[in-house]
């Protein structure tokens, strides 16, 4: 077993106002699911990507909207999300308060910008 203190763990910040503490990743020991907390400023937002693992979502504070061709879904804290592999998503925070939420996925899980160029948050490794 692998423990990860709070106190070991630092958030990077990554731009438009976000920032990734890596929770459960391949560098801290796990090989098979990935745990990200991420924090968002108001008005921060993650642009339109897709990734080829199912992603899940589960919001801790604030809200966020979720833009995913026409559709928006709005999340609250409780609520979880899950973004089929392939499906471009971009996630708003249009709150007053920053918004954090546990990013869950299969280790390996590549993400790509809307240009079809691979994004590599550092939070993942």
């Amino acid at each position: 077993m692998n423990v990860i203190r709070a106190h070991d763990t630092h958030a990077l910040e990554t731009p438009n106002g976000n920032h990734g503490t890596s929770l459960a990743t391949p560098h801290l020991g796990a090989n098979e699911v990935t745990v990200v907390r991420q924090r968002q400023v108001p008005g921060g937002f993650n642009p339109t990507h897709t990734q080829t693992r199912e992603e899940i979502m589960v919001m801790l504070a604030g809200h966020v909207t979720i833009s995913s061709n026409e559709a928006r879904i709005d999340l609250a804290p409780g609520d979880t999300l899950i973004v089929p592999p392939h499906t471009p998503h971009r996630v708003d925070n249009a709150g007053p308060t920053d918004a954090e939420w546990l990013i869950i996925s299969a280790a390996g899980m590549q993400f790509f910008r809307e240009t079809g160029e691979e994004a590599t948050p550092p939070w993942i490794r």
